[in-house]
Formats: C-alpha cells, structure tokens, sequence
C-alpha cells in the first residue's frame, strides 16, 4: 500500500417526545415532493464476505446491478492495536476465484470492481461500490482506538488508502454505538469530520478540485436511546447519507414479541421502537434534510418460540405484538431467531401483512412459532413512505437473503418496480484518465488496480 499522507491535508440534549407517526403530519415535513426523485431513489444493498461460504453459497454477480445504486462491502475491521483496518477474510476479499464471471481480478473486492466497471461500460453510469468499516463483532476496536489519538490518525490515512487502492468510491462508517461517556461520541464526530477532508483532499490532488466523488455515509441507529447521545447536527455536515438501522426492534433480548422491522408503533406498546420514529427524530429534533436519510429494510426474520395465540369461534386470533414467548429458534448458526427472507414464510404457517406496523410476519400453529420480517406488501408502504417523506431511499441487510432469480418474490424488486427511478453514478471515478495516472504514479504497478489498469 503506498502512503498517500503527501497528498492529504490533516485536519486542524435529552429526548423526551415520542416521535411516532402520530407525533407530525407527513405534510409538514415533505415540503418539496419532486425534488429528490429527479436523481432517483437510493436502494442500497450490503454484501458481506461471507457470502460465500455455506449456507449462503451466494455470489456478487448474481446481484441485479440495475435495481441498486450503492453496494456496500461488509467488512473491513478496525484493528484496535494499531488503528489500521484490515481485512476480516483475505481470501474471500482478494483471492478467491471468479468461477464463471470473467474478471481480471480475483476475490469478492476484484469482482464488485469488475461489475461496477463492466456495467459503466454498457450503460455509461452505475452503482457505487463502498467499503464499509466496522459492524456488531468489531465494536469493541473503535472504543479502543479513539482513546489514543495517534491511532484515530492512522485509522483516518488508512481508511483513505485502502478505499482508494481498491478502487471504491467512499467509506461506510459501522460503529455500533458509541458509548454515551461524554467522549466517543465526539471522537466519532471527528473521525467522520477528518475522512471527509481526507476524501475531498485526495480527491482535490486528482482532479484539481472537490466535488465530493468520493462518498461517506453512517450507519446509523434507528431508535432514540442511542441517537440522542451523537452529535448529529455537526456530523451532518461531513455525511453524504445516513444508512439508518431501522430494524431489530424485537428478538431474544426483547420481554414480548414484535416484528422487528415495524415502520410504526403502537400507542400502548410503542415506546419510540419503530422507523417512523427514529427518522421523523432526526428531521424535527436535528433539522436533517429528508433527502440525507436512508430507511433500512431487511433480507432476514427474528422469530419467537412458544408463542400462545387466542381462539374465537375455533379460529386464532393472532398478534405479532405484546404477546409472551419462550426460546426463539431460528436456521442461523451465528445468531439466534434468524431467518433468511428466502426461507420465509415458515412452512404450514400463515403469512399476514399488518398494515399497523407496515411489516410483516407468519405464525406457525403447530410449532407455535412467529416471525417478523419485510414482505412484498411491506416494501410498499415503506417505498410509499419514502416517497411522501421525500427521504432518498432504502438499503438492504444483507443481498444473501434476497431471491434473486425469482423478481416475483424479490424485494429489492419490488422497491425497483414502485420506485420512480434508481438513483445512478454517472461519473465512475476510476474510469477517468487523470485517476489512472494518479493510481500508476502513486502505487507503481504494486496496487491492487494496477494489473487491471496495466490490461484495459
């Protein structure tokens, strides 16, 4: 990796409204309804490098690069002993074999270059690929790291380094959370404040100016609790989008059922867990532009065992919400109560739409099994929601869990099919001469590019 510090510039209150969908007419948020659609809806979608391997077996080409506009990579970790990040899968990153699709690169990072690149050809724009750094198993490095300054600083120079020799066109910041101690959450207020003078600095020794090419987005936490301790406002100023988190709701940890990826609340069961919520938050409470934010849908269900139901006339009445349960079961080795979309509705089980909740979930009479999760219907709403709020769009958690080779059953095509057009890159940076003569000289034929630029 070469050392791109030469070219980059170092950098020199309690919430107590309940904001649920019964909080603010949608009208007096959405003031200009047109605006955003004229450079389409965000649908992004993160794919882990983990994939792969069984029980997924899930490949990057098999993503309909037509029905998305940002593709993040998941993930590069924090190193909490030095501040760099690094791979969590080398071979799954860089070494793996392409099977069928023809590519000069090899790993999952060589194929999502040559599928961006491929497709700008064609059709003369594409998807943005993003790194992104972080995620649930690596929490802990950040709060490691932000407590030594020189660490943040490596952490920043590395971030900016290896986005860049592996071509992606931004960062994805995933630090799930900062602690409210009066200190981490400033540190992640400056982290993204100094990446984003790190990507336009770099960008600037490219091509002579910033015009922000180079993307930052958070993900970001869907509910108050752990909202109200970031400095939002002043982290909004440096972010491009906020991927907001709005699901897990409910599993395991919960002490009554729910669907975990509920838009609304209910007004006796509510206590700010919903989307609405978390997103009529960010634009009342810190007056963030509709068009920044990002409503998070899922690929997955949580489900709940032992789960009793009320009969009435022989026939069950049930409720996704508030009732009791015992164990949560669930086809993931990795987390308890998971399901992938694509094994969903459970077998013998009735799927129902509860338009209270804008989500969905099935009930298994015989095993006395629920689970929450994103249906057809459910994208509707939501995309009808997105659409009346003005936000810029959905991502997805995570492509493995979306039905790919069947559209009727796909949700990310069913965003696609209501949206009124997919916002797209028009400027793939890497596909521009003076970036090419910048990533020769800098790497000297030793990038990871390099042999793909030395061919093309």
């Amino acid at each position: 990796m070469c050392d791109l510090k030469r070219w980059i510039k170092k950098s020199s209150e309690p919430v107590s409204k309940n904001y649920n969908q019964h909080s603010i007419e949608t009208h007096t948020i959405s003031e200009s309804p047109n605006k955003r659609n004229l450079a389409g809806l965000v649908a992004g979608i993160y794919y882990t490098n983990w994939s792969p391997y069984d029980p997924r077996n899930h490949f990057l080409p098999e993503i309909n690069t037509d029905q998305v506009s940002h593709i993040y990579y998941a993930f590069f970790l924090v190193d909490a002993a030095t501040g760099k990040i690094k791979s969590s899968d080398k071979w799954s990153d860089f070494e793996k074999p392409t099977d069928n699709y023809k590519c000069k690169l090899t790993g999952g990072i060589g194929t999502l270059f040559q599928l961006k690149m491929d497709e700008f050809r064609l059709k003369k724009q594409s998807f943005k690929a993003i790194m992104s750094v972080g995620g649930w198993s690596n929490r802990e490095a950040f709060s490691i790291m932000v407590k030594d300054e020189s660490k943040i600083e490596t952490f920043i120079n590395s971030c900016v380094e290896t986005m860049f020799e592996y071509g992606f066109d931004g960062i994805d910041l995933d630090w799930e959370f900062p602690e409210d101690d009066g200190v981490e959450p400033m540190k992640y207020y400056q982290m993204v404040k100094e990446l984003r003078i790190q990507l336009d600095s770099l960008e600037s020794s490219i091509f002579g100016k910033s015009n922000r090419r180079f993307h930052l987005s958070v993900a970001t936490p869907g509910y108050a609790e752990k909202l109200e301790i970031l400095p939002i406002k002043k982290m909004d100023e440096y972010v491009d989008l906020w991927n907001m988190m709005t699901y897990d709701y409910y599993g395991e940890w919960s002490e009554s059922t729910g669907i975990h990826c509920n838009l609304y609340g209910n007004k006796s069961d509510d206590q700010g867990l919903n989307g609405d919520a978390a997103i009529k938050y960010m634009i009342i409470k810190h007056k963030i532009q509709p068009e920044k934010l990002v409503l998070g849908m899922v690929l997955y269900g949580r489900s709940f065992t032992n789960v009793e139901v009320s009969n009435t006339n022989q026939e069950p009445v049930i409720h996704c919400s508030g009732q009791s349960f015992k164990g949560v079961g669930g086809v993931s080795k990795e987390e308890a109560g998971m399901w992938p979309y694509t094994r969903l509705p459970l077998p013998n089980s009735k799927e129902i739409y509860d338009p209270q909740y804008g989500a969905a979930f099935c009930y298994n009479s015989q095993t006395k099994t629920m689970v929450g999760y994103d249906n057809i219907d459910s994208v509707q709403t939501k995309s009808k929601y997105i659409q009346e709020l003005n936000l810029a769009g959905t991502f997805w958690w995570e492509s493995s869990g979306n039905t790919w080779k069947k559209e009727s059953y796909s949700l990310v095509n069913e965003f696609y099919i209501n949206a009124p057009s997919i916002r797209k890159n028009s400027t793939n940076i890497y596909m521009d001469e003076k970036c090419r003569q910048f990533y020769a000289a800098n790497f000297k034929g030793q990038g990871f590019l390099s042999n793909f630029f030395g061919t093309t």
